[in-house]
């Protein structure tokens, strides 16, 4: 009977050596959850960002000659729309915003009978993670996207 008495009555620090060995654990789910979630936001806007770029790149008039005044170089008008619409990063590096035609050149062939494609690629950006301590082989630091959109 004493020694149910001693067991109870000395429980007093039991709350505090759960609590230390729970929380570390509890830390790393919830920083790994923001991570995760700050990776998931900057693909979700990379994704967007190269959509609305072939968008605005397929909506110019580019059968125009290019000395004409209302002519729009639909490469640059949709590398333009994806550094604009990317607002996660300003100052997005054009260098990683790939743009052109789907037969490699970067102006449309002429009328062939074949439907036009334009492509606009992100190419490894890579994001500035949160906290930084998931390893790659959990969390990728670099993101590549696609889009390919028929001209009109």
């Amino acid at each position: 009977m004493r020694k149910g008495r001693l067991c109870i009555s000395n429980s007093r620090g039991a709350a505090t050596v759960e609590f230390a060995l729970l929380v570390p654990v509890w830390l790393l789910l919830f920083f790994g959850m923001l991570d995760y979630a700050w990776y998931l936001t900057h693909v979700m806007v990379a994704e967007n960002a190269v959509a609305a770029g072939a968008r605005a790149g397929v909506t110019v008039k580019y059968w125009l000659a290019p000395d004409d005044d209302d002519y729009k170089d639909p490469v640059e008008i949709a590398r333009d729309a994806v550094r604009h619409a990317f607002w996660l990063d300003t100052d997005l590096n054009p260098a990683l915003i790939d743009v052109r035609f789907k037969d490699g050149s970067n102006q449309p062939a002429e009328e062939d009978g074949q439907r036009q494609y334009l492509e606009v690629k992100l190419v490894d950006y890579e994001y500035p993670p949160l906290t930084g301590y998931l390893p790659d082989r959990m969390i990728p630091r670099k993101i590549s996207t696609i889009a390919l959109m028929t001209l009109p």
